[in-house]
């Protein structure tokens, strides 16, 4: 594949390592990933997806990061434990 301008979905996904359709889609829709629209086709530029790469880029493991954004997010949860309701059943005699 030549270096050029604009790239399709499918290269698009080959130049990030071959992460899926849904994936690219996503960036695309959060703004995380900026595409050029020409006629009925979507493009995404080699600055797009160099700057993805660059934002992207860290030092720290991904699970372990993962991990750490959840805790905050899971303290916030309005966590209460469930209520026990014991019902005794008489034994009918009959």
């Amino acid at each position: 594949m030549k270096d050029r301008e604009l790239y399709s979905i499918k290269e698009t996904r080959e130049r990030l390592g071959g992460i899926s359709r849904n994936s690219v889609y996503r960036l695309l829709q959060e703004g995380t990933l900026a595409s050029v629209v020409i006629g009925c086709r979507r493009f995404i530029s080699a600055e797009a997806i160099s700057q993805l790469i660059t934002k992207s880029t860290t030092t720290v493991s991904p699970s372990q990061d993962a991990a750490r954004s959840r805790v905050p997010a899971q303290r916030k949860l309005p966590l209460s434990l469930p209520v026990v309701v014991s019902i005794k059943r008489r034994k009918r005699h009959g």
